[in-house]
């Protein structure tokens, strides 16, 4: 019996090492070099950080930042533009690579999701229609219609439950009348445009969104006004799967890489390209 039982252990022993040796795998990073292709997921109507431009081709700050990224891995990239809800909550199956999509690492978005390094900053703004008279300041929000992205760091602040490593939140003390969910920020920014009050009353999104939707025109006219200062500035990520085994190589080279791009300025130049202003936080 004895050595039946012995046999037994070492029998399993051998199994559970084998198993464990297959289990391991490629790391992330080596499926990606192997593939010569890194799958970014992106919104193809966020502009000025992801838009289509005339020619129907995916500009813009992110997309320039993704575009850098995979030059220095020595890889293509492949744009994925799925729905934000389905990025931030995690468990994509390998339908893309990495989010670079201007995110914030926030503490709930960890259960799901691991962070690179921070590589902007981005305050997050009020607005409101032009011809509006009524509403002077932040303060005169209260019980107003207000317009957000869904599942995004501005949906957390206005319900007052907002939490990022390092950034101390302050929040205003009104509460909406009424917070509506859009899909992107570009469709409560058409909801606002249409006429004042007519479907919102105003709408909270990065201050830099809205400075691309006024200087633009939204294509069609884009009748909106900032209101007051910004509420918070928020650190923005690189995001992957958490549930993807063997991913951290990746974020380690991601922040390799990011690093090296802080350090030679190329983070600087594409932020005053598309935004016009240093959103580059120092290392």
């Amino acid at each position: 019996m004895k050595k039946r039982f012995w046999i037994g252990v070492l029998v399993t022993g051998l199994i559970f090492t084998f198993t464990g040796t297959g289990m391991a795998g490629k790391s992330v990073l080596e499926e990606i070099l192997e593939a010569n292709t890194i799958k970014v997921s992106t919104d193809a109507n966020y502009a000025p950080q992801s838009f289509l431009n005339d020619k129907g081709e995916l500009e813009g700050f992110d997309i320039s930042v993704a575009k850098e990224v995979g030059k220095r891995l020595g890889v293509n990239v492949k744009f994925i533009t799925p729905d934000w809800d389905l990025i931030t909550a995690g468990k994509w199956g390998k339908r893309w690579d990495i989010s670079i999509g201007s995110m914030t690492p926030t503490a709930e978005r960890k259960h799901a999701l691991l962070f690179t390094m921070p590589y902007y900053s981005s305050p997050a703004q009020f607005a409101v229609h032009k011809a509006n008279t009524t509403i002077a300041t932040l303060a005169d929000l209260a019980g107003k219609r207000i317009g957000v992205a869904t599942e995004t760091t501005n949906e957390r602040y206005l319900q007052k439950d907002l939490v990022i490593e390092d950034v101390k939140i302050v929040y205003q003390d009104w509460k909406p009348g009424k917070i509506k969910t859009y899909p992107t920020d570009a469709n409560h920014i058409e909801d606002l445009s249409l006429g004042d009050g007519a479907r919102l009353d105003a709408i909270f999104t990065s201050r830099q969104t809205l400075a691309e939707a006024i200087s633009s025109g939204c294509g069609n006219g884009c009748p909106l006004k900032m209101l007051g200062d910004p509420t918070y500035y928020e650190p923005l990520s690189f995001a992957l799967d958490k549930s993807r085994a063997n991913s951290q190589t990746l974020v380690d080279k991601l922040n390799e890489i990011l690093k090296s791009m802080y350090n030679d300025g190329t983070l600087v130049k594409l932020s005053e390209k598309f935004y016009h202003t240093n959103l580059i936080p120092k290392l």
